[in-house]
């Protein structure tokens, strides 16, 4: 009798233990394979917004949908948003584009759907490295490897049509100032706690505010 209540007990655990979600640590070998570890051919001295507006050095020309650090428990309960989703305040039309913000080589091109991700690393006067990264992207335009500048566009964003498909609100740029790009892109989404958010990623709009400059 004590062994049949042992084995219910058992496959209670199996069945109905609390999930635990993927750490950065343990998921980031998973999307290793979509980097490319070479550095860019230009420094990037010059940032731009990411769109085509008129005027790409005033930050007043983009509109925040939601803000860096704020809490999410839509995917991963816990999550914390390593972003600042935008779109520009005065679209020049339906189909938005995505431009690189300087110069730099595309080092990643990752996820689908909703979720496809173009990556950019820059190499900044003072030696360090960073990444922007530009997700909730519909169609991507670059290759891996691929120097780019603030004219070439990288992709372009859903429209509110398209952005239904998924149930979701996927028509904006999820925008990220990385300092580092050791998880190989997860951490966009397994970021839970202070730390973590600090570790790698720099507030999109202070960036901007202290980077683009006439």
């Amino acid at each position: 009798m004590l062994a049949k209540v042992l084995s219910f007990n058992v496959l209670l655990f199996l069945f109905f233990k609390p999930f635990s979600p993927p750490t950065i640590e343990n998921d980031k070998d998973r999307w290793k394979p979509y980097y490319i570890n070479t550095a860019p051919g230009a420094t990037a001295e010059n940032w731009f917004l990411p769109f085509k507006v008129a005027n790409r050095k005033d930050p007043r020309q983009i509109r925040v949908v939601s803000i860096f650090g704020d809490h999410r428990d839509s995917f991963y309960k816990g999550h914390i948003h390593t972003a600042v989703d935008m779109n520009p305040s005065k679209p020049e039309g339906k189909l938005v584009g995505v431009y690189a913000m300087a110069k730099g080589i595309v080092c990643s091109i990752h996820l689908g759907e909703n979720q496809k991700t173009v990556v950019v690393r820059h190499q900044l006067k003072d030696g360090n490295t960073v990444f922007s990264s530009y997700k909730h992207l519909k169609e991507v335009y670059v290759s891996p490897g691929q120097q780019v500048n603030e004219n070439v566009k990288l992709a372009r964003l859903f429209t509110v049509q398209e952005s239904k498909k998924y149930g979701g609100d996927y028509h904006h740029l999820h925008l990220e100032i990385r300092k580092r790009f050791d998880d190989y892109g997860c951490a966009s989404w397994l970021t839970m706690n202070k730390e973590q958010l600090n570790l790698r990623f720099y507030n999109p709009l202070v960036f901007i505010k202290e980077n683009l400059k006439p």
